[in-house]
């Protein structure tokens, strides 16, 4: 008898659901609280292949399976339910049976690592606990507990609040415009930056990240936790239309303007935008970019204007003209 087709009974400890969690994630902490193998808790729940494969992946269970897993749980099927997302999955291709207490394993798209101190509020200590996110949704830090939560092990930031405050900050910034490109101006920040940290031009930077490194825990400037309150200043200049129409239409003296409002975004010294024995700043190269990529979707129709200038236009083919 194979351990899905034998009756099931509570565990001794109960662990609660997070909001959000992946089942795979609740099930590793309800096995792990308990001192159970999480393999053998899977094959409890119902019929699967369960091994590490499945970490970073969500499972889907059918009707029978969920209410083993509520009875094992000690929570009521319903609130699993609306608590873990995975157990609404539909599968695609392979439907599961009724009857027979099923389990099945699925990827799981941008998995996120939640907060510690969440984790150990919702059961025993237990090993960290992913989360259900938005591809483009950025949850860097947990602004209830002060933690950074995007790295293996995750800082307290109790002594870094300009961190959490550039959480806050990017929250904004999202509700401002749309979480896509929120995060379009993270990413083209987070590069910046780093060319920053490769070019070693700006000091003051530097010695700002390496001490708020320090202050945190992390291993250097390297870490986006130092640079983190940087990139969430400089991301709404590179996404807002009137800056980017600047950039995109003013002449090159007029860069100036946009680097200046920027250095004083970061807080860094403007004079070290221009160029440095032949190197161009990583923000100037930035700059130049989109000017660049705008110029050259708007050439081919330019030079065909102007190849036009002076001629009549040929009239469009009748009806059967060819024929």
């Amino acid at each position: 008898m194979k351990r899905w087709q034998r009756p099931v009974r509570p565990l001794p400890l109960r662990v609660r659901p997070m909001q959000s969690e992946s089942v795979v994630s609740f099930v590793m902490r309800l096995a792990a609280a308990n001192d159970f193998p999480a393999s053998l808790l899977f094959r409890t729940i119902g019929d699967c292949v369960p091994g590490k494969h499945v970490l970073h992946r969500d499972a889907i269970l059918n009707r029978t399976a969920i209410d083993r897993l509520s009875i094992l749980s000690r929570t009521p099927a319903d609130h699993l339910t609306r608590a873990l997302p995975g157990l609404s999955h539909v599968p695609v291709y392979v439907p599961l049976p009724a009857r027979t207490p099923t389990v099945r394993f699925f990827k799981l798209h941008y998995p996120m690592q939640a907060c510690r101190t969440c984790t150990l509020k919702h059961g025993p200590a237990t090993p960290f606990a992913w989360e259900h996110r938005d591809r483009d949704e950025a949850r860097y830090v947990c602004t209830m507990h002060r933690r950074w939560i995007k790295s293996t092990p995750q800082y307290n930031l109790m002594n870094a609040p300009e961190i959490v405050t550039a959480q806050n900050e990017y929250d904004a910034l999202a509700m401002s415009y749309t979480q896509a490109e929120a995060a379009s101006g993270l990413f083209q920040a987070w590069n910046i930056t780093t060319g920053w940290l490769k070019d070693k031009r700006h000091q003051s930077l530097m010695r700002r990240w390496r001490a708020r490194a320090e202050t945190v825990g992390a291993a250097g400037p390297a870490s986006a936790a130092a640079r983190f309150p940087e990139m969430i200043h400089l991301a709404p200049l590179l996404i807002h239309p009137s800056w980017r129409n600047h950039v995109i239409y003013g002449a090159p003296s007029d860069l100036s303007r946009f680097l200046r409002h920027a250095s004083r975004a970061v807080g860094t010294d403007y004079e070290l935008f221009p160029d440095q024995r032949g190197r161009e700043d990583p923000l100037v190269t930035w700059a130049m970019s989109l000017r660049s990529c705008h110029t050259s979707r708007q050439l081919p129709l330019s030079r065909r204007a102007s190849s036009l200038r002076g001629t009549r236009a040929t009239p469009l083919p009748e009806s059967r003209h060819f024929a």
